[in-house]
């Protein structure tokens, strides 16, 4: 009752505005649905803090380890691809899912696409779930042909590290065009 009331309230707020301001009832309903879109986005990440700086030089620092093993060139780290990776890790400890794509239907490029990110055309992702630290979670990456196959290929340039409590680890990696 009381949320009815509210968005009744807020909606005679609404009219109002729209005659104050020559903006149309739908303009103001778009920038309505607009910020609420946003604050979806980043309730996940506002409940979910990122991990320190510290481990993510540290995941990165195992991660070409790997690679320095097998003869490949060292990735650079990516806040932009931490973002994505760190979000869709709250994501699933959130809302209790495991996989590459979001209940949605929304999948490892369409995270990269949705952030703006036009420069990346190649990408990979690792999920794991429940492993206690960097190198268990790396080790059992590596112990899988898909995952070692991402961790390795001269493909990638960049990465991004999520962590989420579970814990839920996301790697995402990107390829330039």
């Amino acid at each position: 009752m009381h949320a009815h009331a509210a968005v009744m309230g807020q909606s005679l707020r609404d009219m109002a505005y729209v005659a104050q301001t020559g903006f149309s009832e739908r303009e103001v309903m778009q920038a309505w649905i607009s910020a609420l879109v946003i604050s979806l986005i980043a309730l996940p990440v506002l409940g979910c803090p990122a991990p320190p700086f510290e481990e993510q030089e540290v995941h990165l620092a195992a991660v070409n380890a790997e690679r320095a093993r097998h003869g490949q060139a060292a990735l650079y780290l990516s806040s932009e691809l931490t973002a994505i990776a760190q979000s869709h890790a709250c994501d699933m400890a959130l809302r209790g899912y495991f996989s590459h794509t979001s209940p949605e239907g929304v999948g490892m490029m369409g995270r990269v696409r949705r952030a703006g990110i036009t420069n990346i055309c190649w990408v990979g992702e690792n999920i794991a779930h429940r492993h206690r630290d960097i190198p268990t979670v790396v080790d059992s990456w590596m112990r899988s042909s898909g995952h070692r196959r991402n961790i390795l290929s001269n493909q990638f340039q960049v990465v991004g590290f999520g962590r989420s409590t579970g814990p839920y680890w996301v790697q995402v990696f990107g390829g330039a065009c």
